[in-house]
């Protein structure tokens, strides 16, 4: 049993419904590629992935070797690849285990076709690509030749853009993917995606893209639709109220001081060494339906700002939903997932389910 209050409530129903709902609202793809990378986005793997593949992805994509033989080992008969290349030597153990892999440039593309099975995608580059790759169709070309003429199979060739709220930039990315595979017959290629999350709700489904990587709106983060539900709560409570006379301090470094008045505080059992980090001092939490501040954030307390209402016992949730999470990614300065992602495993999930 847990001693400590504090833990990330994980709804896995939300998350088959969520799958359902975007199959439903993007239809015409014949694979939905869940990415399920960073223990998918820190909600954990194992539940999370069958969750996924329950509401109707048929692929899953993982960021390293390491995350592709985890979901292979839970899930044997769903396809798994690596979004990110990987080192020469794990090639051979991921040909062994069925967990395609990524290649963005030519001297990958030559590592990659000298394992005989292993199954390869193609990480095109739109131009602004983080892993390189040419930009050219003789370039792309070389690399698929190299690919298709080896004991390697071409499993898939996907663009991942990187800026969908720039029409411009995406539109020119969506150019060059065009032109650099127009001498290849995409119909050949089991899974073609140029399409993702925030691509998706921007732009029309490319005729030749049969696949779409959806990440975090499967998580209910960074989208736009009221249908897409939230699965994720992070949850602790007060442990302890100190009531500071004017003029007295709190804290390393006297990090709060009640300088007007005499002030309430509350002790909530979640730190910096949670993966919860002192960034987030300043922003607001929720003790049932009100709002309180952030003082400071140390390796195993946060301190709120709070009134004479609060007391030891009461609910407060750290992070309450998707547009909550939107709230700490501007004032973290960081993106809505990374809240999530960087909570480690001092926080235990507890996963709901009617299943």
């Amino acid at each position: 049993m847990p001693y400590r209050k504090t833990a990330a409530l994980i709804d896995l129903d939300a998350i088959r419904a969520n799958v359902a709902t975007i199959r439903r609202t993007y239809p015409g793809y014949a694979h939905y590629l869940g990415v399920v990378k960073a223990d998918s986005y820190g909600l954990g793997t194992e539940p999370v992935i069958r969750a996924i593949v329950e509401g109707g992805c048929d692929y899953l994509c993982v960021s390293l070797a390491e995350e592709g033989l985890d979901v292979r080992k839970y899930l044997p008969e769903v396809p798994v690849m690596i979004l990110v290349p990987v080192s020469d030597e794990a090639l051979p153990v991921l040909a062994r285990e069925s967990v395609a892999v990524s290649v963005a440039t030519r001297e990958q593309a030559v590592a990659a076709s000298r394992v005989a099975g292993l199954k390869v995608f193609i990480r095109a580059n739109g131009g602004d690509d983080l892993f390189g790759g040419p930009t050219t169709r003789e370039g792309f070309e070389q690399v698929y030749d190299l690919l298709m003429g080896s004991p390697a199979v071409v499993e898939g060739i996907y663009l991942h853009t990187f800026n969908t709220e720039d029409a411009d930039l995406t539109g020119q990315e969506y150019a060059l993917f065009e032109d650099m595979t127009a001498g290849i017959d995409l119909t050949v290629i089991p899974v073609v995606s140029t399409s993702n999350s925030l691509s998706m709700p921007r732009y029309p489904k490319k005729p030749y893209c049969n696949a779409s990587r959806i990440g975090n709106i499967i998580y209910g983060i960074e989208n736009e639709s009221e249908e897409l539900k939230n699965c994720f709560v992070l949850r602790s409570e007060v442990m302890d109220i100190v009531h500071l006379a004017q003029g007295q301090s709190i804290g390393y470094g006297q990090a709060y001081t009640a300088t007007t008045r005499d002030e309430t505080i509350a002790v909530v059992p979640i730190g910096y060494g949670d993966g919860f980090p002192k960034i987030n001092a300043g922003r607001d939490v929720y003790v049932g339906d009100r709002r309180y501040t952030i003082l400071t954030v140390t390796m195993d307390v946060t301190l709120l700002l709070v009134d004479e209402s609060v007391r030891p016992g009461d609910e407060v949730l750290l992070i309450r939903d998707a547009r909550h999470l939107d709230e700490i990614a501007l004032h973290n300065h960081g993106v809505a997932e990374e809240a999530i992602s960087l909570l480690n495993r001092r926080i235990p999930r507890v996963y709901r389910s009617s299943r």
